[in-house]
Protein backbone atom coordinates (compact mmCIF):
# COMPACT_ATOMS: atom_id res chain seq x y z
CA UNK A 1 0.00 0.00 0.00
CA UNK A 2 1.33 2.96 -0.96
CA UNK A 3 1.13 5.75 1.22
CA UNK A 4 -0.94 9.35 0.23
CA UNK A 5 1.69 12.51 0.04
CA UNK A 6 0.04 15.72 2.09
CA UNK A 7 -0.23 18.84 0.40
CA UNK A 8 2.84 19.81 2.33
CA UNK A 9 5.00 16.70 1.57
CA UNK A 10 3.94 17.24 -2.12
CA UNK A 11 5.04 21.00 -2.32
CA UNK A 12 8.35 20.20 -0.78
CA UNK A 13 9.46 17.25 -1.80
CA UNK A 14 11.39 19.02 -5.23
CA UNK A 15 13.36 20.63 -2.58
CA UNK A 16 14.81 17.59 -0.53
CA UNK A 17 15.48 15.33 -3.28
CA UNK A 18 18.78 14.80 -4.46
CA UNK A 19 19.48 16.16 -8.16
CA UNK A 20 20.67 12.34 -9.26
CA UNK A 21 18.27 9.66 -9.26
CA UNK A 22 21.35 7.46 -8.38
CA UNK A 23 21.65 9.39 -5.34
CA UNK A 24 18.69 9.41 -4.88
CA UNK A 25 18.33 5.03 -5.09
CA UNK A 26 21.83 5.17 -2.79
CA UNK A 27 19.63 6.74 0.37
CA UNK A 28 16.34 4.46 -0.33
CA UNK A 29 18.27 0.85 -0.46
CA UNK A 30 18.99 -1.67 1.97
CA UNK A 31 22.31 -1.70 4.02
CA UNK A 32 24.20 -3.19 6.76
CA UNK A 33 23.66 -0.93 9.88
CA UNK A 34 25.14 -1.08 13.49
CA UNK A 35 22.94 -3.78 15.09
CA UNK A 36 25.32 -2.72 18.69
CA UNK A 37 23.03 -1.49 21.50
CA UNK A 38 19.42 -0.80 20.07
CA UNK A 39 18.18 0.44 23.10
CA UNK A 40 20.32 3.60 22.39
CA UNK A 41 18.43 4.46 19.58
CA UNK A 42 15.95 6.54 21.02
CA UNK A 43 16.16 9.91 19.44
CA UNK A 44 13.26 10.22 16.22
CA UNK A 45 15.17 11.44 13.18
CA UNK A 46 14.00 14.09 9.52
CA UNK A 47 13.38 10.48 7.82
CA UNK A 48 11.49 8.77 10.81
CA UNK A 49 14.70 6.41 11.82
CA UNK A 50 16.35 6.45 15.12
CA UNK A 51 19.23 7.76 15.99
CA UNK A 52 21.74 7.78 19.71
CA UNK A 53 21.69 11.23 20.14
CA UNK A 54 20.36 14.37 19.67
CA UNK A 55 23.49 15.69 18.30
CA UNK A 56 23.05 13.41 15.68
CA UNK A 57 19.28 14.48 15.28
CA UNK A 58 20.83 17.70 14.42
CA UNK A 59 23.23 16.67 12.01
CA UNK A 60 20.41 14.62 10.54
CA UNK A 61 18.50 17.63 10.24
CA UNK A 62 21.33 19.35 8.53
CA UNK A 63 21.86 16.67 6.31
CA UNK A 64 18.18 16.50 4.88
CA UNK A 65 17.27 19.96 4.34
CA UNK A 66 20.52 20.55 2.66
CA UNK A 67 19.69 17.91 0.85
CA UNK A 68 22.76 16.07 0.78
CA UNK A 69 22.26 12.13 0.80
CA UNK A 70 23.12 10.05 3.60
CA UNK A 71 23.48 7.06 5.37
CA UNK A 72 23.45 6.56 9.07
CA UNK A 73 25.57 4.03 10.55
CA UNK A 74 26.18 2.03 7.59
CA UNK A 75 28.76 -0.72 7.50
CA UNK A 76 32.24 0.12 6.53
CA UNK A 77 35.08 -2.30 6.23
CA UNK A 78 38.58 -0.99 6.29
CA UNK A 79 40.92 -3.90 6.83
CA UNK A 80 40.08 -6.84 9.12
CA UNK A 81 37.38 -3.96 11.05
CA UNK A 82 34.05 -2.98 10.43
CA UNK A 83 32.78 -0.34 11.80
CA UNK A 84 29.82 2.08 11.22
CA UNK A 85 30.26 5.91 10.50
CA UNK A 86 27.90 8.03 12.18
CA UNK A 87 26.99 9.53 8.60
CA UNK A 88 28.11 8.06 5.46
CA UNK A 89 27.72 11.28 2.85
CA UNK A 90 27.31 11.18 -0.92
CA UNK A 91 28.40 14.33 -2.87
CA UNK A 92 24.88 15.96 -4.18
CA UNK A 93 26.56 16.35 -7.52
CA UNK A 94 29.47 14.18 -7.60
CA UNK A 95 29.21 11.42 -5.96
CA UNK A 96 32.45 10.91 -3.74
CA UNK A 97 32.02 9.55 -0.49
CA UNK A 98 32.74 11.36 3.01
CA UNK A 99 32.00 10.30 6.24
CA UNK A 100 30.91 12.20 9.61
CA UNK A 101 31.88 11.19 12.89
CA UNK A 102 30.44 12.66 15.93
CA UNK A 103 32.52 12.50 19.15
CA UNK A 104 29.74 13.19 21.83
CA UNK A 105 31.45 12.33 25.26
CA UNK A 106 34.89 13.94 25.07
CA UNK A 107 34.61 14.57 29.20
CA UNK A 108 34.58 10.85 28.96
CA UNK A 109 38.14 9.52 29.68
CA UNK A 110 37.46 5.83 27.81
CA UNK A 111 35.37 7.55 25.18
CA UNK A 112 38.28 9.70 24.16
CA UNK A 113 40.57 6.62 24.28
CA UNK A 114 38.11 4.71 21.72
CA UNK A 115 37.46 7.89 19.57
CA UNK A 116 41.31 8.30 18.76
CA UNK A 117 41.52 4.38 18.45
CA UNK A 118 38.68 5.59 15.79
CA UNK A 119 40.62 8.10 14.31
CA UNK A 120 43.53 6.30 13.96
CA UNK A 121 41.64 3.21 12.18
CA UNK A 122 40.29 5.84 9.70
CA UNK A 123 43.62 7.72 8.95
CA UNK A 124 45.69 4.49 8.59
CA UNK A 125 43.13 3.29 6.09
CA UNK A 126 43.41 6.00 3.45
CA UNK A 127 40.34 8.38 4.77
CA UNK A 128 42.16 11.65 6.17
CA UNK A 129 40.40 14.17 8.82
CA UNK A 130 39.73 17.26 7.24
CA UNK A 131 39.46 16.48 3.91
CA UNK A 132 36.98 13.28 3.51
CA UNK A 133 36.05 12.76 7.26
CA UNK A 134 34.14 15.24 9.06
CA UNK A 135 34.42 15.37 13.03
CA UNK A 136 32.31 17.00 15.37
CA UNK A 137 33.11 17.07 19.04
CA UNK A 138 31.29 17.80 22.47
CA UNK A 139 30.89 18.00 26.34
CA UNK A 140 28.84 18.19 28.69
CA UNK A 141 29.79 21.89 29.17
CA UNK A 142 29.80 22.30 25.55
CA UNK A 143 27.37 20.67 23.02
CA UNK A 144 27.32 20.40 19.75
CA UNK A 145 25.26 23.63 17.94
CA UNK A 146 23.13 23.87 15.00
CA UNK A 147 25.16 26.75 14.57
CA UNK A 148 28.39 25.11 14.11
CA UNK A 149 26.70 22.23 12.23
CA UNK A 150 25.48 24.56 9.67
CA UNK A 151 28.69 26.08 10.21
CA UNK A 152 30.44 22.64 8.53
CA UNK A 153 28.12 22.56 5.76
CA UNK A 154 28.39 26.31 4.87
CA UNK A 155 32.34 26.00 5.12
CA UNK A 156 32.27 22.94 3.16
CA UNK A 157 30.32 24.87 0.52
CA UNK A 158 33.48 27.40 0.02
CA UNK A 159 35.94 25.03 -0.74
CA UNK A 160 36.47 22.67 -3.19
CA UNK A 161 34.73 19.63 -1.81
CA UNK A 162 31.18 21.31 -2.03
CA UNK A 163 28.57 19.36 -0.31
CA UNK A 164 26.00 21.52 -0.28
CA UNK A 165 23.66 21.38 -3.11
CA UNK A 166 23.97 25.12 -5.03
Amino acid sequence: MVAEMSGYQELLLPYFKPISEELNDWTKQSYNSNMKYPEQLIHKASNGKLVRSKSEVLIDMALYTNRIPFRYECELQMGDSIIYPDFTIRHPKTGEVYYWEHFGMMDDIFYIKNACAKMQLYATNGITPGIDLIMTFETHKKPLSLDKINGIIKDANHEENVLKMG
